[in-house]
């Protein structure tokens, strides 16, 4: 490896995580730089502080919703970072977005989703994590769910927060959470309560002695964290940071555990296990359902390479990915038989999915040596690929043969883009909002806005004119005003 993405690699490594991490502590919940009109903003009061017991809190009441736009889970509808039928204005407008509410978060980095009028996040406040729903009209809390939590990063990763960073994912009244220290479940999307739990250490991790009964880190091979009186198991060195993905009746995830798989499906109405694929580490990425070669399979990134799984839980091909700390984090794009992927110290690598017969292969059709991203995932729009490196520049690549068309901008060191239309919409780590033109042409800013004042290691969700972020300090609306 690279000496410099080594040195990299150990003193960010905190920083990992599907969405990076740098709120260790609660910020005030006036977190949000005004625009215009945003002087009177409709704002939720602070969430009420709880016991460590597990518990639901139905905190309000809400109208059924009759707002039919969804982004309900990681990445938005087909889980790739496009807005379908986008509704955000043309040209866009010179003051930015308008703030609409602001409700007060505290430490995780889960990326909001919205369904049926609610929008899903989840946090954790002090040893109590929480599932939470908020009207997405006003910023009203509807209800939360609370879940006892034990469990620390490796020290290098402390400082930037031990709350989930899983994103949530809401499908036909119910929505799935999957905590930092793998707690998987599945809650009714209007009342909070569970329809059904599984927690990954207790039913597929080796159980071992846990003097003290405290989570540990062990190493810097895993973390320890308690299972029952004196019991531990162990959980992945960051926690659980894939966000679950849904085909059919199947909600797959990363699971791992000796008694477990790299990457488990789960009945998505019963919870129980349909099938469980592999025994390798898990990564920190998200899994993708798509379609090469007229088969639907699973691809995701494990924590030794890159892998097609079919949605019977078999392994159809693989491509060797190691990185140090299995820490492969960007979300994988595919383009027909192209899977494009990317992490620290590896270049933009095209995989050619090719199949004959009941042969699979994959080999790499192109790299490019001027690409790579530790944290980000990529966009694609008319065979071009956009994404940000880690040095803040933007790219624009053909897909075709991987060539660079273009480099621009200083925009930070994370940002996972949204594509809305012809336009880029990429939120930095800074809650620095860049609005750029998807084309091959060069790189043409169209607009910027500075929204909020604290860190922004998410992705936004973009429903009609609004868009939902999360930051440090708490969840935000806002909306897109006619120029």
């Amino acid at each position: 490896m690279n000496p410099r993405h080594l040195y990299r690699t150990k003193h960010l490594v905190g920083l990992l995580l599907t969405a990076g991490l740098l709120a260790g502590c609660v910020q005030s919940p006036d977190d949000t730089i005004p625009s215009a009109a945003a002087d009177r903003p409709a704002k939720s009061s602070a969430l009420e502080k709880h016991t460590n017991v597990p518990s639901l809190v139905a905190v309000a009441s809400a109208e059924e919703p009759s707002a039919k736009e969804q982004w309900p889970q990681w990445r938005g509808p087909t889980r790739d970072g496009v807005v379908p039928a986008p509704q955000l204005p043309d040209p866009w407008p010179s003051q930015g977005p308008t703030l609409l509410w602001q409700a007060e978060l505290h430490s995780g980095w889960s990326s909001p989703v919205v369904a049926d009028g609610r929008v899903f996040v989840s946090d954790r406040d002090g040893n109590t994590e929480r599932a939470l729903a908020f009207q997405a009209e006003t910023g009203q809390l509807l209800w939360k769910r609370t879940n006892p939590v034990d469990f620390d990063p490796h020290p290098v990763g402390q400082r930037h927060g031990n709350g989930p960073k899983a994103t949530p994912l809401a499908h036909e009244g119910k929505v799935y959470f999957v905590g930092i220290a793998g707690w998987l479940q599945c809650l009714d999307a209007r009342d909070g309560h569970v329809v059904w739990s599984v927690n990954f250490p207790v039913e597929f991790g080796e159980q071992e002695r846990l003097p003290g009964g405290r989570a540990r880190v062990n190493g810097e091979e895993n973390v320890i964290v308690p299972t029952g009186e004196g019991q531990g198991a162990p959980v992945p060195l960051f926690g659980y940071t894939g966000s679950p993905v849904l085909h059919g009746n199947l909600l797959i995830t990363p699971v791992g555990g000796a008694r477990g798989g790299t990457l488990i499906a789960f009945d998505r109405d019963s919870g129980q296990v349909v099938w469980k694929a592999l025994d390798e580490n898990v990564s920190y990425s998200s899994p993708i359902v798509v379609s090469i070669a007229g088969v639907t399979q699973v691809v995701v990134m494990t924590g030794p390479r890159i892998v097609g799984i079919d949605l019977a839980g078999r392994l159809l091909w693989s491509y060797p990915f190691q990185i140090q700390y299995d820490e492969s984090i960007g979300t994988p794009v595919v383009v027909a038989d192209h899977v494009l992927a990317t992490a620290t110290g590896k270049p933009l690598t095209a995989l050619r999915i090719q199949r004959r017969e009941n042969q699979w292969s994959a080999t790499v059709a192109w790299e490019n040596d001027e690409f790579t991203s530790y944290l980000s995932s990529l966009a694609v729009r008319d065979g071009q690929i956009y994404g940000m490196d880690d040095g803040g520049q933007f790219h624009c690549i053909r897909l075709s043969d991987g060539k660079t068309v273009w480099t621009g901008g200083n925009h930070g060191f994370y940002c996972t883009p949204v594509l809305a239309g012809a336009r880029l919409l990429a939120l930095n780590e800074r809650g620095e909002l860049l609005v750029l033109a998807a084309q091959a042409e060069g790189y043409k800013p169209l607009g910027e806005s500075h929204l909020v004042r604290s860190s922004t290691w998410t992705s936004p969700a973009v429903v009609g004119k609004r868009l939902y972020i999360r930051s440090g300090a708490g969840l935000a609306a806002f909306t897109v005003p006619a120029p």
